[in-house]
């Protein structure tokens, strides 16, 4: 192991100890996912600092929705924290709605739109497992007679849905990260275009586009002029009624303004 390596994994075990004793957590797990570790020297073996692995997917109130995260198995660390309060607000806007929530995951904006009162929502993702958490999920809620989940690729199934003439009163695109890299900021900006464009022709008039990025590398002048194009070649016009960025526990260090990574722009077209 490289010396930086060594100091890092020790340095983690270091602050879990000190997570259970401040703030009384039980288990810590290491997710070593990612090529990131890789590139530093760090091993790619979950493990556990302390406590016992949870058996099966564990049940995360948040935004008076139930999700259900699979720590072990599951995208990253199963759920994310870091959009909680764009949920919030998008789940405001949801009362009486119709709803699709593309790239879902295990439900982030749509269960949240879904205990805030929406009559229906339909869920996009192109995981089997991350769809079956949602219904479980919906289930516990119970709340499976109004949601659909459709297994596709994202882009496509938008495109078939704009074909049968599917309208809604809320579109969410939530993707994994488009720009991966600085060789790939152009594409990724044109995807995000794409996105726009897709998702605003499903929306009904005075409708609401919930747009989000991920990518560290584009930034959010960058990733919201790409979202207005998009919506313009879609023959649609809008207002940008509100800008998200993550969660508290997730602060933008003014020295390290790459992890600002976290956009989310809502408009009402």
């Amino acid at each position: 192991m490289q010396p930086n390596a060594f100091w890092t994994e020790n340095m983690c075990k270091v602050i879990a100890r000190s997570f259970k004793e401040v703030c009384e957590i039980d288990v810590v797990i290491k997710n070593a996912a990612g090529r990131s570790r890789r590139l530093e020297g760090l091993d790619d073996k979950n493990s556990v600092f302390f406590g016992n692995i949870p058996e099966g997917v564990i049940s995360v109130p948040m935004n008076g929705a139930i999700y259900k995260a699979d720590v072990i198995s599951g995208q990253k660390t199963g759920l994310f924290y870091d959009q909680r309060q764009n949920h919030k607000f998008v789940a405001s806007l949801a009362d009486g709605k119709a709803v699709l929530d593309v790239f879902c995951h295990v439900g982030g904006f749509g269960l949240a739109a879904i205990a805030a009162g929406a009559s229906n929502v339909s869920f996009v993702d192109s995981s089997a497992s991350a769809l079956e958490l949602v219904g479980v999920a919906a289930a516990e809620m119970k709340k499976s007679d109004n949601i659909n989940t459709i297994r596709g690729d994202a882009f496509a199934v938008m495109k078939e849905l704009a074909n049968s003439d599917h309208l809604y009163d809320i579109v969410i695109c939530d993707p994994p990260a488009f720009v991966t890299s600085r060789n790939s900021l152009q594409s990724g900006l044109r995807a995000y275009e794409k996105m726009a464009k897709l998702a605003s022709s499903l929306i009904r008039e005075n409708g609401v586009l919930v747009l989000c990025s991920c990518s560290q590398l584009a930034d959010l002048t960058k990733f919201r002029n790409a979202c207005v194009r998009g919506i313009g070649r879609g023959g649609r016009r809008g207002k940008l009624i509100y800008t998200g960025f993550a969660a508290a526990d997730h602060p933008m260090h003014l020295q390290l303004l790459d992890n600002s990574y976290l956009k989310s722009l809502v408009f009402r077209l």
